[in-house]
């Protein structure tokens, strides 16, 4: 048996793919590039037990217990699936700090506290696999599904039928995406007290519906694994207001409150007072947040960053658009500023910074737009234009309608919004009151629909983040770990 002294630092691996931007790792630590074709990691790793959060050895049922991770040039395996083409970045950071952004316990005696480590991320295709951190040159530790694994280094090379196969990996590993698909969808929905939020996931295996889960507040991926977003009400008198943090679903809650009653926000956030004001969200990416800002009668929109979402850093146009975009939102701005003049209206608003801008979903699509406020009758109201500018990739990574959007119409007459798989296999339509599940067959909607679910009057989609091929079953099994449920067979008619 491992002795408890081995059983030190946890280190978390969520297995996703996702679209994802740049990597934000929790720690600070540099950066080591190296060779895209030799694994620093190298070999066969057997997973020697499962821990928990408390460094101590988990209990019965340990369905990972035996099971192998394999690193070669070229091509990594684990969980059954196999990638090619791996890329790896390194960072050695102090494993102190680097432990205090997750669910660890003190290193104790084992002299690992002041310690600096490796912490190797693995990704495939620009998209995140895993994180590992080294103990030493057999041992290592990591999750995969909220799991802390111990893993013992067995062997210097991967088996020879992996390496064998490494030449048609890519070939094998295209076969295995088509024909399954799964989406993580977030809803934000109307209530009493404002708005709640709720992510769906909807998968497909060559045309057959997987079960539906749900999770209250919204989860999404991120290149550092995946994330949860929380909107907390925050009583105050006269108004709503609302607080929005977000976090590694493997990390610390932040502390919202400090000692003196202050608010201050979580890693990453400068302590500057939150203003009150009710935050409704409008879209989630990988890395921003689009949001509507209501307060003193005055709707601002506004870009968030995910990291800082609690500091007062606002997203430019210029940030995301570079200077052409930024002159193209003052013309386009200009124009709506020009009409509203030639109504009588002289009393608009300045913003020569580029800060009032956000999305919005429009016959099938994410399109960029910019608010003017001016106003009218002793009344704040506000105007809307189209920047007519393709939303950047590091603002939304993927954002396709494979389908026209006029032959969705003309199937569906009270669609209102419809998202595909980059696999082309499947599309979501959503109306005002359900969510209808197709298959897609020869660029048309399937004649018979998967299945339907009932949505909450004024539901609206704010996110829908796509899984291909294995990246599904990971997806899905980091779902449930983080604590999805299915969906009561009440709300969903299968065909």
């Amino acid at each position: 048996m491992v002795k408890k002294t081995l059983l030190l630092p946890l280190v978390f691996l969520l297995l996703f793919l996702g679209g994802c931007a740049e990597f934000s790792g929790a720690s600070a630590g540099k950066i080591i590039p190296p060779s895209a074709q030799v694994s620093p990691l190298g070999g066969k790793w057997t997973v020697l037990q499962e821990l928990d959060s408390n460094g101590s050895e988990g209990g019965a049922g340990q369905p990972w217990l035996g099971s192998d991770v394999q690193f070669a040039p070229g091509i990594v395996s684990f969980g059954g699936h196999v990638w090619d083409n791996p890329a790896y970045k390194i960072k050695r950071v102090k494993a102190e700090d680097y432990l205090l952004t997750k669910y660890i316990p003190s290193v104790g005696s084992s002299g690992l506290k002041s310690q600096k480590v490796d912490v190797i991320t693995v990704y495939a295709s620009g998209n995140y696999l895993g994180e590992f951190m080294k103990l030493d040159d057999t041992g290592m530790i990591f999750f995969v599904q909220n799991k802390a694994l111990l893993l013992k280094k067995i062997a210097d090379e991967a088996d020879s039928t992996l390496v064998a196969g490494n030449t048609n990996a890519q070939e094998l590993n295209q076969d295995s995406r088509e024909g399954i698909s799964g989406v993580l969808l977030g809803l934000r929905i109307p209530s009493a007290t404002g708005y709640t939020y709720q992510t769906l996931w909807v998968a497909v295996d060559h045309q057959q519906l997987k079960p539906i889960l749900t999770s209250e507040q919204i989860f999404f991926p991120r290149t550092s694994g995946f994330w949860e977003l929380s909107v907390r009400n925050l009583p105050t008198d006269g108004m709503t207001n609302n607080l929005l943090t977000a976090r590694n679903v493997t990390a610390k809650a932040p502390d919202l409150k400090r000692e003196n009653g202050e608010r201050e926000g979580g890693a990453g956030t400068e302590e500057q007072p939150y203003a009150e004001a009710e935050r409704v969200i409008n879209y989630i990416g990988n890395d921003y947040v689009a949001i509507e800002k209501r307060t003193a009668g005055i709707n601002h929109l506004q870009v968030l960053p995910v990291d800082k979402l609690l500091s007062p850093t606002e997203i430019k146009v210029s940030d995301l658009l570079g200077d052409k975009g930024f002159n193209a939102y003052l013309n386009a701005r200009e124009q709506a500023a020009a009409a509203l003049r030639e109504k009588g209206i002289i009393s608009v608003s300045q913003d020569e910074s580029g800060e009032s801008f956000g999305l919005i979903r429009k016959n099938g699509r994410w399109s960029l737009v910019g608010r003017i406020h001016y106003q009218s009758g002793g009344n704040f109201e506000y105007k809307d234009f189209d920047l007519k500018i393709i939303p950047p990739a590091n603002l939304i990574f993927y954002d396709a309608l494979v389908l026209s959007w006029y032959n969705i119409k003309d199937r569906v007459p009270d669609a209102t919004d419809a998202f595909t798989s980059p696999n082309r296999d499947i599309a979501l339509v959503k109306t005002r009151t359900k969510l209808i599940i197709y298959p897609i067959s020869a660029d048309k909607l399937g004649e018979t629909h998967l299945a339907e679910l009932e949505l909450p009057e004024g539901a609206t989609v704010i996110m829908a983040e796509w899984a291909t091929g294995s990246y599904v079953d990971s997806w899905e099994k980091s779902f449930l770990a983080y604590g999805a449920q299915a969906l009561d067979s009440g709300s969903v008619r299968m065909r």
